[in-house]
C-alpha cells in the first residue's frame, strides 16, 4: 500500500510523543514493504523540503509565522503536496486535530483519497477542548467528515460518540513501541542505588513539582540509596531545579536535559514514574514496560489501559503527593516485587502493545478502507478497550 502521512512537526528532530509515534508507525510500514509520504511544516532552518528519513519520503511546506498568512499561503502549499502525491498515494492518515489536520483532511477528500485521522488525547486536549477554541465547531465538523477516526484511550471513544459519530467507523488502537533486547533490561541492581527515572517535557502538565514533593517524604523515610533522575528539557526547569534546594533534595535529584539515547537511559534505572495530569497514550510509559520497568504513575488517561491489572495498585491519582510516595516507596524498598512488576510491564508490550501487532492493525484498516469496508473497522481490536481479552491486538 502507498500511505501519505500528515504530521505538524515530522522528525528529525523529533518534537515529542506525537511526532516520534508517528515516526515509528512510518517505519514499520516501511520495513513491511509499503511505501510512506509524510507532509510536515518546515520548521528548522537544518531541514529540508524533500527528504528521505529511514525509507520514509518527507515533504515540508515552509512554515509561516504570520498566522493570516499562514492560513492562506500554507494551505496553498499543502494543497500542491497533495495533488502532485495523489496518483502515488492510496489513503491519507492524518496524526491530529489541529487545522494542519483540517487542511490535509479536507485536500484529501476533495481529491477522492480515503482519510484516516487520530484523535490523540482528550479532555482539555481533545474534542471538547476542541469545541472552546476560536471556530471550534468548524474544527469539530471537519473531524466527523473523516471517512475513519482512530481513538487510543476510553475517553476519546465517548468524546467521539457524544459529537454522533459513526462508531462502526472508530479504529480502537494505542501506540505502539519496538521491544527493546531483553539483555538491555538485565543491568540493575549492580550499583547498589535504587534509581528512578522520569522521561518527558517539563511542563505543568506533567505534575513535576508533586513528584518532587513527594520525593521529599520518600528521602525522609527510604532506608537505601535511592537517586531521582529528571530527563527532559522544558519551561519548568528553573523552577524545578529552585524547588528541589527549597525542599532539600537537590543532592538526589539530577537533570540531565535532553537525552537521545532513551533506552541507554531506561536500562539503567529501577523504576519509572509519571506524575502526569493529563494523557493520552503516553510513549514514555510504554517504552519503559518494554524496558522492563515498574510503573509508577498517575490514574489519567490510557495509562490504566496501557499498564493492566497488573499494574494497577501502583496508579496514584493526579496531584495525590502522599499517595506518590507511599507508591514510590513501596518499590524502591522491595526489589522482588520490582523485578515481579518489571517482568509483568515486558510480558505485557510483548503481547499487546509491540510495535509489529499495532501496525498490523493499521494495515487490516487500511486495506477495509480501501476496499469500501470502513464500516468494519470499528469491530478491530474492541477487546483492548471494553475490557476483554487483551493477549492481542490483530483481532
Amino acid at each position: 500500500m502507498r500511505i501519505l502521512m500528515a504530521v505538524p512537526k515530522y522528525p528529525f528532530p523529533i518534537v515529542g510523543g506525537l511526532e516520534r509515534q508517528s515516526h515509528e508507525l512510518a517505519r514499520a510500514l516501511v520495513e513491511r514493504g509499503h511505501v510512506v509520504h509524510v507532509v510536515s511544516s518546515l520548521f528548522d532552518p537544518t531541514q529540508s523540503q524533500f527528504e528521505r528519513i529511514d525509507g520514509v519520503l518527507s515533504h515540508r511546506v515552509k512554515w509561516i509565522e504570520f498566522r493570516p498568512a499562514r492560513f492562506l499561503l500554507f494551505a496553498f502549499g499543502l494543497a500542491q503536496i497533495l495533488v502532485g502525491l495523489k496518483r502515488e498515494v492510496d489513503v491519507v492518515h492524518v496524526h491530529n486535530v489541529s487545522w494542519f489536520g483540517c487542511f490535509v483532511s479536507q485536500f484529501a477528500r476533495m481529491l477522492g483519497l480515503p482519510v484516516m485521522r487520530k484523535l490523540p488525547n482528550f479532555g482539555d486536549f481533545g474534542i471538547p477542548g476542541m469545541r472552546r477554541g476560536v471556530l471550534g465547531f468548524l474544527r469539530v465538523a471537519c473531524l466527523k467528515r473523516c471517512d475513519v477516526i482512530v481513538a487510543m484511550t476510553r475517553e476519546s471513544v465517548a468524546e467521539l460518540r457524544e459529537i454522533g459519530y459513526n462508531m462502526a467507523r472508530v479504529l480502537k488502537v494505542t501506540n505502539g513501541v519496538r521491544l527493546f533486547p531483553e539483555s538491555a533490561t538485565m543491568r540493575r541492581g549492580a550499583s547498589g542505588t535504587v534509581r528512578v527515572v522520569y522521561v518527558g517535557r517539563l511542563y505543568p502538565q506533567k505534575g513535576l513539582p508533586d513528584l518532587l514533593h513527594a520525593w521529599e517524604s520518600v528521602m525522609r523515610r527510604s532506608r537505601l540509596a535511592t537517586r531521582l533522575r529528571i530527563i527532559g528539557e522544558g519551561p519548568q526547569l528553573a523552577e524545578l531545579q529552585a524547588l528541589t534546594s527549597a525542599l532539600g533534595v537537590a543532592a538526589t535529584v539530577e537533570f540531565p536535559g535532553y537525552c537521545d539515547d532513551i533506552p541507554a537511559q531506561l536500562a539503567d534505572a529501577d523504576l519509572f514514574v509519571l506524575p502526569s495530569y493529563a494523557e493520552g497514550n503516553s510513549n514514555a510509559v510504554l517504552e519503559a514496560m518494554s524496558a522492563g520497568l515498574p510503573i509508577v504513575a498517575t490514574r489519567v488517561g490510557g495509562t490504566s489501559l496501557q499498564i493492566g491489572s497488573a499494574g494497577e495498585r501502583f496508579l496514584v491519582p493526579a496531584g495525590d503527593r502522599g499517595a506518590l510516595a507511599d507508591a514510590l516507596l513501596e518499590l524502591i524498598e522491595n526489589e522482588e516485587a520490582r523485578w515481579k512488576l518489571g517482568k509483568a510491564m515486558r510480558d505485557r508490550i510483548e503481547t499487546t502493545f509491540a510495535m509489529h501487532r499495532i501496525v498490523a492493525v493499521y494495515e487490516h484498516a487500511y486495506e477495509l478502507m480501501l476496499s469500501g469496508r470502513a464500516e468494519q473497522i470499528g469491530r478491530l481490536n474492541s477487546s483492548l478497550f471494553e475490557g476483554g481479552r487483551t493477549g492481542s491486538c490483530a483481532g
